[in-house]
């Protein structure tokens, strides 16, 4: 297999804690550079990785000729701007969570990339749950194990970004700046952050999404942007679902559930991975990796370059997670229901 050379498009916690170390073992792929609006940041990753190439301005780095992807991993509101950009510069592009925070720029997004298919747009987080559970769960749902799925449920919630942020400012010698909780900066709280996967993993497990109605709150933090929501969702398939997040918890939480006319699957449940309770048979607790294998989200999105083949977690995926989150706030904002 040939490499594929990567540009990293944000150097800050993320990058250097998971895309660039999980790149650096992969024999198939090769850094080549990396770029960050801080001059420091860019410096400091590019040396602790040994990256030869570092920059300032992500559009200068983008008219390297010998980049074949890029990741963009900077904050929520810079993600459709930058890959558009990736885009018509002829790049591959593996966006992180959330896509954008609206729908008007993911939909930009779907747009570019249909007029580019030999280019592929992978966006995250979708393909964090092709792992032998979740594909399980597929099989058991798709043969009818637990019946009919009349509801289903799923919450991901921690304490906060401030540790995160602590933990990033430190690695770089900078004064803390949690822009999570800036309107202007995020754009978006939790629902953004954290809501965005328990609406994947619903979405991922039971199809698309038909109406939305959502409560969102500031209880706690001292945050311009929501630190608590509940969206209550009706699939196409009739299926009654809640997505919940949270950044006032303690521990946290990363939980699906669904719950069927002879059944009910628990996912990362009580401190089972999965749960499962079938008639007659009861409870089950099946035994099954985590992973397909190591760095898969990074192998997978470098094995759909090289075999051009679709990746999961496609730009129109990602835009109907975002239609579902531009309708939660909307519908908190007039307290109606919100067709999509």
């Amino acid at each position: 297999m040939k490499k594929v050379r990567f540009g990293i498009i944000g150097a800050g916690g993320i990058s250097n804690h998971f895309h660039i170390p999980e790149l650096t073992k992969i024999e198939e792929a090769e850094v080549v550079a990396v770029a960050d609006i801080n001059r420091e940041r860019a410096r400091m990753t590019s040396e602790r990785f040994s990256i030869r190439h570092c920059y300032t301005d992500y559009r200068e780095m983008l008219m390297r000729e010998d980049i074949d992807a890029v990741i963009v991993a900077t904050p929520h509101p810079t993600h459709a701007q930058i890959t558009v950009e990736a885009i018509k510069n002829h790049k591959h592009v593996m966006i992180q969570k959330p896509m954008t925070t609206n729908s008007r720029d993911s939909a930009w997004i779907v747009e570019e990339a249909r007029k580019n298919p030999d280019l592929k747009v992978m966006v995250l987080p979708f393909v964090y749950y092709d792992t032998p559970i979740y594909d399980h769960v597929k099989s058991v749902l798709r043969n009818g194990e637990i019946g009919k799925v009349c509801m289903a449920e799923a919450r991901t919630s921690h304490g906060g970004p401030e540790k995160y942020m602590q933990e990033v400012a430190q690695m770089f010698g900078e004064e803390v700046n949690v822009w999570f909780f800036s309107a202007e900066k995020a754009q978006g709280g939790v629902l953004l952050d954290l809501g965005v996967y328990s609406l994947t993993r619903l979405v991922y497990l039971l199809g698309r999404a038909k109406k939305v109605s959502a409560l969102v709150a500031t209880l706690d933090k001292s945050s311009e942007v929501d630190d608590n929501n509940a969206v209550l969702i009706e699939m196409e398939s009739g299926v009654i679902a809640v997505a919940e997040s949270s950044w006032t918890q303690t521990p946290g939480q990363n939980t699906t559930s669904l719950y069927g006319t002879k059944g009910t699957i628990h996912l990362n449940y009580l401190g089972y991975d999965i749960a499962i309770f079938k008639e007659p048979s009861g409870w089950a607790y099946p035994n099954m990796p985590k992973e397909k294998e190591p760095q898969h989200t990074h192998r997978h999105f470098i094995n759909c370059i090289v075999n051009d083949t679709t990746p999961i977690g496609t730009p129109e995926e990602g835009h109907h997670v975002m239609r579902i989150i531009e309708a939660a706030y909307e519908s908190a904002k007039y307290g109606r229901i919100i067709t999509i």
